[in-house]
């Protein structure tokens, strides 16, 4: 079946087919045609008009960059599973940007720090930052539920993320209304017993004003890119493949957008021409 071509769906006609569960329902219920109408009809911020943007970068400095122009607040996490997590919680609850350390980011972190006036840095794990001239504050995280409730002054619920392979889903899936920690089931994340307390973290306005473009991963996607497209407010399509005319969930969720506007969260995704052309192939039965 071609990309235009309309499914038999069991769906009433005013419910949205285009959710982060199509991927879980049978073909037959998948209207392409539908899907394509409903990604014409969204309202989008101008910056991503007519664009279609793969996101290479596996540190979230790109991500951070494309949806964030300022930020009083980031967080740098150490690149493990549980720091990951642990900056997702923290990063969409309050609506900041995250970037995966590493070594050799280093001078690129320090820019995005100025580009994006960042005053305030929040270290998760073991990564070695420290104030420079008083410019910058820097607080290390103890990793406890208590500091949760200090910087932002809500009760978290825990949820444990029970494989890696479900770690992008889960972070797709926070909400900045719902204070939701996520924990590995793998890996502990560890703890530092503190009296001092944990200065807050000013939660910040959605940045999407509920016009961001259709944003896909899979599960291999940087995790840095999901918190950050998560916490500017965009909605993540996890996709079970990274092309999308592979299966016929993924040419629902693109379909239309082969001249965007379309972001796609990982370098699986290809080139951007790699990436178009496939959309434009479409799914075919």
């Amino acid at each position: 079946m071609g990309l235009g071509a309309a499914g038999c769906s069991s769906l009433g006609r005013g419910e949205p087919i285009l959710t982060q569960d199509i991927t879980a329902l049978p073909e037959a219920d998948i209207d392409l045609a539908r899907a394509s109408e409903e990604n014409r009809l969204r309202l989008i911020d101008p910056q991503f008009a007519n664009e279609v943007t793969v996101v290479g970068d596996r540190w979230g400095i790109d991500s951070a960059r494309l949806f964030f122009k300022e930020s009083n607040t980031l967080i740098l996490a150490e690149e493990t599973d549980a720091a990951a997590l642990r900056a997702a919680t923290l990063s969409v609850s309050q609506r900041v940007p995250m970037v995966t350390y590493d070594a050799s980011i280093r001078p690129k972190i320090s820019q995005l720090l100025a580009d994006l006036d960042v005053d305030q840095l929040l270290v998760i794990g073991n990564v070695p930052w420290a104030s420079q001239n008083g410019q910058l504050e820097v607080i290390h995280d103890p990793g406890n539920t208590k500091a949760l409730g200090e910087y932002t002054a809500f009760r978290f619920t825990s949820k444990v993320v029970m494989s890696r392979e479900r770690m992008v889903d889960n972070i797709a899936r926070l909400d900045s209304s719902t204070k939701t920690e996520l924990k590995a089931a793998w890996e502990p994340l560890p703890q530092h017993i503190t009296k001092e307390k944990m200065p807050a973290i000013p939660a910040q306005a959605r940045r999407d004003a509920q016009m961001a473009p259709v944003i896909v991963a899979t599960a291999e996607s940087p995790l840095a890119n999901v918190v950050n497209a998560t916490a500017y407010g965009g909605t993540v399509f996890v996709m079970t493949e990274p092309d999308p005319s592979a299966t016929k969930a993924g040419a629902a969720i693109t379909a239309g957008l082969s001249e965007g506007p379309i972001v796609a969260l990982g370098p699986e995704f290809g080139s951007v021409t790699e990436f178009t052309h496939k959309i434009t192939q479409g799914w075919k039965e």
